[in-house]
């Protein structure tokens, strides 16, 4: 039990870990960017309203060069991020983001891969803890039977043996 105990402790480090890998991913260190930093990370967050798939960063299309421009001249002014993105949205929609909001179905997009994962190492957990729940050690009914199979296999050894 004591095996089981073990296995228990090293699947609540690894979720431990995991889960101060995924915060610590999710925070960044944004806070000592310079200006043109800032805004080549904005670009990234945005999408071209013309383009397929494209973000700002990557487009040619005029409409991209407009936002690229806006984006620059408003953090020369010192805007926040969150204002930046607000006025985008306000003048493309909520297209205008590359990463959906949290909210309403789109949530699912950022629920569904969490449920996945906590899903797979439940399956795993269970898995693993049902092989180690039963001993190492034979018990006396096992030894019984190996003896008794043993003695069979014997007899059988010598009733061939006899006839040759």
């Amino acid at each position: 039990m004591s095996q089981f105990a073990g296995t228990r402790a090293s699947w609540a480090f690894v979720v431990v870990a995991l889960v101060g890998l995924i915060a610590f991913a999710s925070l960044g260190g944004d806070d000592d960017q310079s200006a043109g930093e800032r805004a080549e990370a904005l670009y990234d967050k945005f999408a071209c309203p013309t383009c397929d798939g494209q973000s700002v960063a990557e487009s040619n299309a005029a409409v991209a060069a407009t936002i690229r421009e806006f984006i620059r001249d408003e953090v020369a002014a010192g805007t926040s991020d969150t204002d930046i993105r607000n006025a985008l949205v306000q003048g493309y929609g909520t297209e205008v983001l590359l990463n959906p909001p949290a909210s309403g179905i789109a949530t699912l997009v950022w629920v569904l891969p969490v449920l996945a994962l906590v899903g797979g190492s439940a399956v795993v957990f269970n898995a693993v803890s049902r092989n180690n729940l039963g001993s190492a050690d034979p018990t006396a009914e096992d030894e019984a039977l190996v003896a008794e199979l043993l003695e069979s296999a014997s007899d059988e050894v010598d009733n061939t043996g006899s006839d040759g």
